[in-house]
């Protein structure tokens, strides 16, 4: 392996990333970035380590003669029951307001090729039962006419259709891992990015498909089709990053995706900056932060961006008539600045068998105190117009009061090892600290043997009439799920 001086060095790697990103955007004007899609993987497998006399970092790199195959495993079976409002009058738990029964069947499979020390291939298919999923495709029409076809809704046209049975598949991850001079290291490909350091909120995941669910943070989220390029500075733990990110199968050159992020260790805390542009969407930056006090684990996360992607109810309006008789007014802003910001800390102590985890976070682009009961005070006219046959909780409103608030917080408490080493007992609480709501789920699991295991659990929708946790559950509802998690795991 040849040697370079390591300013040399640096400027050959610095340009090389540049122009990744800049082949794809030369013919813009501007330059930017999807934020969705640009950042950070569940698992890099790219390990850099210090040159030694025994080798070089691809020693690092796995090699296999043969291709690896593994997955998870997922069944269970739940037995829900939820009663909507158990405050008011007489509460009757034979009588649930709905209830039901819901087995599930999920699986992930995965390969994993690593035939030379600087080469990797690998990929990953889910599937859910059920495992077909039907369409109705339109197969002939037959209709009277001279010439011209007639309007659909013509009582002479006939039509026949067929439905088809598509198999549930889902690619979930397919790349590949190459590098150059054992220095730059690529990944090109669908990949997971995950740019955030939060665990139930994560305002720098601006570049993965999917959000976080607080209620599943574990999840590993969808990721987009990129290119991502990644040097760790010699001689230190710092990483740059670049990424440019194709979201559409054809497009223009101009409309892809570009990001960069930088990542920095100072002492026990690890810092990242970074940026994101695409055009006509919203230019974005982050920072994110991670240390330690201690025994207590530090996170934090922001987000500046101009303008942004929501679109917001400016005005809720009974007209009559219809259908619909009422009319719904929107806006979008693609030039104020809107920042997002989070912080969280983490507590494990393994001889008590707890963990604990907290989350607070602030968002910008929710609705102030002000426009939100501007907006629900005309919701509920309009609710009142619809008549007593009107559900109570419209999908309407159950659609503007989603992610209304602009101040929210989560946590979660974990007890194992609770009497008896098979008991175990958690806590999960999330609430709009803006409308005064909150969704609380407490709940014990017993591990019988390997393979199978019982929850039992409750949820509580607590807080005001037009609070977000009250409306989506249909009132200050109360549930109890049974579940037996069957045959689950990794292999």
């Amino acid at each position: 392996m040849s040697v370079h001086s390591p300013s040399r060095r640096l400027t050959v790697i610095l340009s090389t990333i540049l122009l990744s990103l800049a082949l794809p955007v030369a013919a813009q004007d501007s330059f930017s970035i999807d934020e969705d899609d640009l950042f950070g993987t569940d698992e890099d497998v790219v390990v850099s380590v210090d040159e030694t006399a025994q080798g070089s970092a691809l020693k690092s790199l796995l090699t296999t003669e043969s291709v690896t195959v593994g997955g998870r495993f997922s069944g269970s079976a739940s037995a829900n029951f939820t009663w909507n409002e158990p405050w008011e009058g007489s509460f009757d738990l034979t009588n649930p307001d709905d209830y039901g029964l819901k087995p599930a069947l999920s699986a992930l499979l995965y390969f994993d090729g690593r035939p030379s020390e600087t080469t990797r291939f690998y990929g990953s298919v889910k599937s859910s039962w059920p495992f077909m999923t039907s369409t109705k495709v339109l197969t002939s029409a037959e209709y009277i006419a001279d010439t011209n076809p007639p309007p659909s809704d013509d009582p002479s046209v006939k039509t026949e259709s067929t439905t088809l049975s598509i198999p549930k598949i889902e690619v979930f991850e397919l790349f590949s891992d190459f590098s150059w001079n054992d220095s730059l290291y690529f990944r090109f490909g669908k990949q997971t990015i995950n740019w955030g350091v939060g665990y139930f909120f994560s305002p720098a995941n601006i570049l993965n498909l999917q959000s976080i669910d607080p209620s599943d943070p574990t999840a590993q989220l969808e990721g987009p089709v990129a290119l991502r390029a990644h040097y760790p500075i010699p001689g230190s733990q710092h990483n740059l990053w670049a990424y440019t990110v194709f979201d559409s199968a054809t497009m223009k050159p101009e409309e892809t995706a570009a990001a960069l992020k930088a990542e920095f260790v100072l002492g026990r805390w690890e810092l990242g900056i970074g940026g994101y542009f695409k055009k006509d969407d919203p230019l974005r930056g982050m920072l994110t932060a991670t240390g330690s006090i201690r025994d207590v684990s530090l996170f934090g996360e922001a987000t500046l961006s101009r303008g942004s992607s929501r679109e917001w109810v400016s005005k809720i309006e009974w007209i009559g008539g219809g259908p619909p008789p009422y009319t719904i007014a929107t806006h979008t802003d693609d030039s104020s600045p809107f920042f997002k910001g989070t912080v969280g800390f983490m507590y494990s102590n393994s001889e008590a068998n707890i963990s604990v985890l907290g989350q607070y976070l602030y968002d910008g682009e929710g609705y102030s105190n002000t426009d939100r009961k501007a907006r629900i005070d005309e919701a509920l006219i309009v609710q009142e117009a619809l008549g007593p046959t009107a559900s109570a909780f419209t999908p309407i409103y159950k659609i503007f009061v989603l992610n209304s608030g602009r101040h929210y917080a989560a946590a979660s408490f974990t007890k194992s090892k609770l009497l008896t080493d098979d008991l175990s007992f958690s806590l999960f609480a999330m609430g709009n600290l803006s409308d005064f709501s909150a969704y609380i789920k407490p709940s014990l699991s017993y591990s019988f043997f390997k393979g199978m295991s019982t929850s039992l659990s409750a949820f509580f929708a607590l807080g005001f009439d037009d609070g977000e946790y009250v409306v989506l559950n249909d009132g200050r509802a109360m549930g109890l799920t049974v579940a037996m998690t069957l045959g689950s795991g990794s292999f």
